[in-house]
């Protein structure tokens, strides 16, 4: 039996790269895990204003978020736009890393959470559960509505 060597990359590469910040919401009084519905997502740019793109359109029963964090900056500004009348601002303060995956893939950003601030018109409060963030799959921050 021959040896074969290929150019094939590795599988990690299949995975996405991107470290995804994810939101979950719960209710304030029990909780337990919960939905919204007509839920926008604006970033905003380093001059504050809202950038062309909506992260999240008005999807119906959203009980989770996955955003992308700034790599360049160490901190992201998100407004979370719930039945197009209220509007919260959700400030998120992090260190950003570098990280290698393999030599195929090559390298990766991490963030590591400090800070996660709100607005409070609908969100009434918010806990950090996991400060970092990389490419796996978890809640980082609750949000209690």
């Amino acid at each position: 039996m021959g040896l074969t060597l290929s150019c094939a990359q590795d599988e990690t590469c299949r995975d996405d790269k991107q470290a995804s910040f994810q939101i979950g919401f719960a209710d304030f009084e029990t909780g337990r895990a919960a939905s919204v519905d007509s839920l926008q997502v604006f970033v905003l740019d380093a001059d504050g204003q809202p950038m062309d793109s909506v992260l999240n359109n008005k999807q119906a029963r959203i009980s989770t978020l996955k955003l992308p964090l700034n790599k360049t900056a160490n901190t992201t500004v998100f407004i979370l736009q719930f039945l197009e009348l209220y509007n919260d601002t959700l400030h998120v303060f992090y260190e950003n890393t570098e990280y290698f995956i393999s030599y195929p893939c090559g390298m990766t950003i991490a963030h590591q959470l400090d800070t996660v601030i709100s607005s409070n018109h609908v969100i009434k409060d918010l806990k950090i559960l996991q400060k970092k963030v990389d490419t796996n799959e978890m809640q980082h921050v609750q949000i209690l509505l």
